[in-house]
């Protein structure tokens, strides 16, 4: 006789898993044959499935920068936005600033490892907006079939993870190669003006590029913004936000359109970062998959 299995479901892994089958007919739709027992297993596995979301990246900027001294800009890696787990090898990581008029500034970065965070500092900078960037070494890892199930479903990658249904390989184990490009603006000194470098298109390969000024914002405004892959427009892209306080949970999410635009409530002041990952399958000798991270810090009025 087979033990029995008890498995506890709550209210909220309901409501999780009949949102995800609403989102599998939003992704592939309800046409092809046998596309609705598909997605009803898509529902049960998001019901069924642990937390895993991979480690985040975020670039934090100062509560406040006075002009003409130096300034320190975090970058943290991890999950619950913006506590780092671990600090960053500064080797694996350049960061660059554009300046209010197009120009740049030093950086230097330093590793401080008893407080499991990473320091870019910049020095001399002019009043206005700083834009801060962070590309990342792309790096290697191998996942088995259930981490990495669970790591598509939870970190914005549904499609992905259905896909995977569709062609029988959930018990497929996967090679990643992946990446991450972050952001944060920095108003420096009197910045009621100068802020063209908030709005800057960096060429990144994942990017994310407000369509107005996020310094500009305050709680119950609606911030528009693209969302760029290769420079061209990221359509469907799962773009997150969030907010201190919240766990390892986004505040929201939305997709991008055909133009790879979306629209983000403010809803807070304070502290808030928008998100997302991106993957393709190129099926190389060294890895199958391969992922793009990026990030967009600001702080609201």
């Amino acid at each position: 006789m087979q033990p029995l299995i008890l498995v506890h479901i709550t209210a909220t892994d309901i409501a999780l898993g009949l949102g995800l089958f609403v989102l599998g007919v939003f992704v592939t739709g309800l046409r092809k044959p046998g596309a609705l027992k598909r997605h009803l297993a898509f529902c049960v596995l998001a019901c069924l499935a642990l937390p895993a979301r991979a480690h985040d990246m975020w670039l934090v900027p100062p509560g406040s920068a006075p002009a003409g001294e130096p300034v320190d800009v975090e970058v943290s890696v991890g999950m619950d936005f913006p506590a780092s787990l671990n600090a960053i090898d500064p080797g694996r990581v350049t960061v660059t600033v554009l300046g209010p008029g197009g120009e740049s500034a030093k950086v230097s970065l330093r590793a401080v490892e008893e407080e499991s965070r990473t320091v870019a500092t910049f020095t001399e900078p002019l009043p206005g907006a700083w834009l801060v960037s962070a590309v990342t070494r792309p790096n290697r890892l191998e996942l088995d079939a259930a981490k990495f199930n669970d790591y598509l479903l939870h970190d914005g990658l549904p499609h992905v993870l259905a896909g995977r249904m569709d062609r029988g390989e959930l018990e497929r184990d996967a090679t990643e190669r992946y990446s991450k490009y972050v952001k944060t603006v920095v108003p420096v000194g009197d910045s009621s003006e100068r802020r063209e470098a908030a709005l800057a298109v960096l060429g990144q390969v994942l990017e994310i590029v407000p369509l107005a000024d996020p310094l500009a914002t305050s709680v119950g405004d609606t911030l528009a913004v693209r969302v760029l892959f290769r420079g061209e427009p990221l359509t469907r892209a799962n773009l997150c936000w969030d907010h201190p306080g919240n766990g390892e949970d986004f505040t929201g999410q939305t997709w991008t359109d055909a133009e790879g635009r979306a629209l983000v409530p403010i809803n807070k002041s304070g502290l808030m970062t928008l998100r997302l990952v991106h993957m393709t399958r190129p099926m190389t000798d060294d890895y199958e998959w391969e992922s793009f991270w990026a990030s967009y810090t600001f702080r609201v009025r």
